[in-house]
């Protein structure tokens, strides 16, 4: 079930409507609780994958929080909230025009884009904002997934950047997952960062939560160990502030999906996205 918050269905999956600081509340209030939290960050992607696959819609509305990454799913959840016509001819009218001038707002006029959902995070700052709420409560992390290279260079570049960080343990992506759970279980840590790529790592996820005796909170973590053991691959900041962030890790960075064609990752994340947008809000009441 969805924590209690404010969410926002958009294509049938719930959002939360929620800005950083009190994300990072969040989290520091759940690794105090009894339960855990699985925390799910989704992009157009996972959108687009939820309405061609039943069981990822199921496991995504599943989840205990679900924020955005990325501001194509922060104006779609806008533009789907304005008001059409039930008339049929003037509902495409309204929806294409409404379309036009809201997909302008992404770089023109931002802070348009930010009702009803109130903010986006880029994949590597959730991740930052979840070290920060581990290391003020004092609790450890576990970080499990990609190549062990790859991993041990993230490890390595995390630890300097934040020293007072405590991993219990990491694993790299491949071999034996009962293996890796015990590993999890006897490291003690009570944040576990799960990086094998979407969806295995959510079914990853679903399958062995209730296994892990410690973790309070639990994350579906993507391709950012790859972008912090290699900083060249974060996008500049300046394509953070007009949003585009994810269109340079659709070309920077190596695909985790099994989808090998950047060109096909662009194409279904950008034009196939707003068109199946588009057709969502008009034949949607």
């Amino acid at each position: 079930m969805t924590t209690e918050m404010n969410n926002v269905l958009v294509m049938s999956v719930p959002l939360a409507s929620i800005d950083r600081n009190e994300f990072g509340l969040l989290i520091q209030d759940h690794l105090s609780n009894k339960g855990k939290l699985r925390v799910a960050k989704i992009n157009t992607e996972y959108l687009m994958r939820s309405l061609r696959n039943k069981d990822f819609a199921d496991l995504l509305r599943h989840n205990d929080l679900n924020i955005v990454d990325g501001r194509g799913v922060l104006w779609a959840s806008k533009y789907l909230s304005l008001p059409v016509s039930r008339k049929g001819f003037v509902r495409v009218i309204q929806s294409i025009f409404q379309l036009v001038y809201s997909g302008a707002a992404i770089v023109f006029n931002p802070a348009y884009i930010k009702q009803p959902i109130t903010d986006s995070f880029p994949g590597i700052d959730a991740m930052r904002l979840m070290l920060e709420a581990a290391i003020a409560k004092g609790v450890s992390v576990y970080i499990f997934g990609a190549q062990e290279a790859v991993l041990e260079r993230a490890v390595r570049n995390l630890r300097t950047a934040y020293p007072g960080l405590l991993i219990a343990g990491y694993h790299h992506g491949y071999g034996d997952g009962n293996a890796v759970v015990e590993d999890i279980n006897e490291s003690g840590a009570k944040m576990l960062f799960v990086a094998l790529g979407s969806p295995k790592q959510e079914y990853w996820i679903q399958d062995n939560v209730d296994k892990l005796t410690d973790i309070k909170v639990v994350v579906a973590e993507g391709g950012t160990l790859d972008r912090l053991a290699s900083p060249r691959k974060v996008a500049p900041r300046w394509l953070n502030h007009i949003g585009l962030e994810w269109l340079w890790r659709l070309f920077v960075n190596r695909d985790l999906t099994g989808e090998k064609s950047r060109f096909k990752r662009v194409w279904n994340a950008v034009p196939v996205f707003i068109y199946r947008t588009l057709i969502w809000k008009i034949s949607h009441e």
